[in-house]
């Protein structure tokens, strides 16, 4: 251990927060509410469907129309050329009246002409449109049968991700009971009698070793279909459902789009045969047909659509499916482990685990070098006690099998900060030993500095080996921590402050009323502030004290 020390070299890795970038800024505002709705693509296929429909009325509407201005036309030239021929036989010179009269016959035959060919322009109108619904109903329906597709494939991956579930579920009882069975304790004796009183301690075993294989294996199972499924979760939400929504966005803009440039045709067309009724078509009011087709607001109506929609729909969650661990008794669970890491020595922890740094220091202190050092008020801001008292029981419970690094724990770097406080605050000897307690304070009284920190370096390697790897690995985190001070603003002072008395074994909260303090007071004041000066020289040198070959 001597010689460990005397040549260790420590380069710690900071872990790096990978930044996730938003994907969603190339899809429009519209997109996301359609993503984020249950049955989004459902309400856009049926408001292509609408815009489709509109089209096609449009279309059958204006079909008729040319048939009556068709009819009208032929009607009106007739007459007018009829009337003409009937008058000139019967009126060969009638003067000025005839001739006023046989201009305004004239005048009625260009009517019937220009109706004619007004009917012929409508029909083209009407053809357009019909065209277009068909257009836009074969490219709705080529985005349906993607978007089913798609749809298909994610419910199907949400079908398999159950089945593995409820397997894996099935034999962790079946493990659970056979742990129970084989330790004596009462259990519940399944259905189908799969476990029976009269079994000798070798096949109770043999039972409980295939139930845990079985188990084992269908955890696995589970585990590779529920990346599966967040896999085509991902696939889905970012990628197929916004590409299939643009595109049929895109179909039914298309639709609107022409829609309404058919309809300012047909009113153009309208307006420019029947002169004679301008007032009517676009009067003062704004009640015109030019008028009136100018207000279609395409994005108004699907942005009006998609609000009615949503008020019978939910949002949907399109967060991934977390891991659900199987939660044992508390009985078969301290049969598993019975190892606990709070309020144990750590030389004992040293011995019973085979590591010289407990596991559960390693574990919060990889978590906040990966996700926390740039947290402002790191380690003096306190975490939720709720969650806290959650990760201490999973840390006593098993510590080899807490993940700090889920998106649960790591959502507040603060609880993981105060359970380490928690953990070094629970020791029943402190990380500076009471037997050595005033040897440390003496080292941090020498007033010269070199002095004060070849004191320290002394009582440091005279420290308990658990004690001594602790110290240090401990040390090196926050160092990485002041490092980063410009974004956390806890420097050497602050770390010092917070751990000084923790790490000494003061329960006290270091706050003294200035204005009636005592002399006991005082002297505790004093005592405090040597303990920071101890943690914060230990800081300030700590390459010089843990690494002497670096300097």
């Amino acid at each position: 251990m001597d010689d460990q020390r005397s040549n260790d070299n420590v380069h710690a890795e900071q872990g790096l927060v990978t930044d996730t970038s938003d994907t969603d800024g190339q899809y429009s505002s519209v997109i996301l509410q359609l993503t984020n709705l249950d049955g989004g693509f459902r309400c856009l296929l049926d408001k292509v469907k609408q815009d489709m429909q509109a089209a096609k009325d449009a279309a059958v509407f204006l079909k008729k129309r040319a048939a009556m201005e068709e009819e009208y036309g032929k009607q009106m030239a007739k007459l007018a050329q009829t009337t003409a021929e009937a008058f000139d036989k019967a009126h060969p010179r009638s003067g000025t009246y005839g001739d006023a009269w046989t201009s305004i016959l004239k005048v009625h035959e260009t009517m019937g002409e220009q109706r004619l060919k007004f009917a012929t322009d409508i029909a083209e109108v009407a053809d357009d449109l019909l065209l277009l619904s068909k257009d836009t109903e074969k490219s709705r329906k080529q985005a349906k049968e993607v978007g089913q597709k798609h749809e298909k494939t994610l419910s199907d991956a949400d079908a398999a991700l159950e089945k593995s579930k409820q397997r894996y579920e099935l034999h962790c009882e079946e493990w659970e009971r056979a742990i129970l069975q084989k330790n004596g304790e009462p259990v519940n004796a399944p259905k189908k009698g799969l476990f029976k009183s009269n079994k000798t301690q070798a096949q109770m075993e043999r039972i409980e070793e295939d139930a845990r294989t079985k188990a084992t294996l269908a955890d696995q199972t589970y585990r590779q279909q529920l990346q599966a499924a967040n896999v085509a979760r991902q696939d889905y939400y970012q990628a197929h459902l916004p590409n299939t929504l643009t595109a049929l966005k895109n179909v039914g803009e298309e639709c609107c789009v022409a829609l309404r440039y058919q309809l300012a045709r047909y009113a153009y067309i309208f307006e420019q045969a029947l002169t004679a009724d301008g007032i009517a078509l676009d009067n003062d009011d704004g009640l015109g047909l030019r008028s009136l087709t100018e207000k279609i607001d395409k994005d108004g109506d699907l942005n009006n659509y998609i609000k009615s929609y949503s008020g019978r729909g939910i949002k949907v969650q399109k967060n991934e499916i977390p891991y659900k661990e199987y939660s044992m008794s508390v009985t078969a669970l301290h049969v598993l482990n019975p190892n606990p890491v709070f309020g144990v020595e750590l030389n004992t922890l040293m011995e019973r685990d085979k590591n010289e740094v407990s596991l559960i220091l390693t574990k919060c202190c990889e978590a906040v070098d990966a996700y926390g050092l740039n947290t402002v008020g790191l380690y003096r801001v306190s975490g939720t006690n709720t969650q806290i008292q959650r990760l201490k029981a999973a840390f006593d419970r098993d510590c080899n099998a807490v993940n700090l690094l889920t998106e649960e724990n790591i959502s507040d770097i603060n609880n993981i900060t105060s359970l380490l406080k928690l953990w070094l605050r629970e020791l029943p000897d402190p990380l500076f030993p009471r037997s050595m307690y005033q040897r440390f304070l003496g080292a941090a009284k020498i007033e010269d500095d070199r002095m004060r920190v070849l004191g320290l370096h002394t009582v440091i390697n005279d420290l308990p080996d658990a004690h001594y790897a602790t110290l240090k690995y401990l040390m090196s985190h926050l160092d990485r921590v002041q490092q980063n001070q410009r974004y956390n603003k806890m420097g050497v002072s602050n770390l010092a402050t917070i751990f000084g008395l923790t790490l000494m074994g003061n329960d006290g909260d270091g706050q003294f009323n200035a204005s009636a303090m005592t002399t006991q007071d005082a002297q505790r004041l004093a005592e405090t502030q040597w303990q920071v000066r101890v943690v914060q020289t230990i800081l300030e040198h700590y390459r010089l004290i843990f690494e002497p070959d670096e300097v």
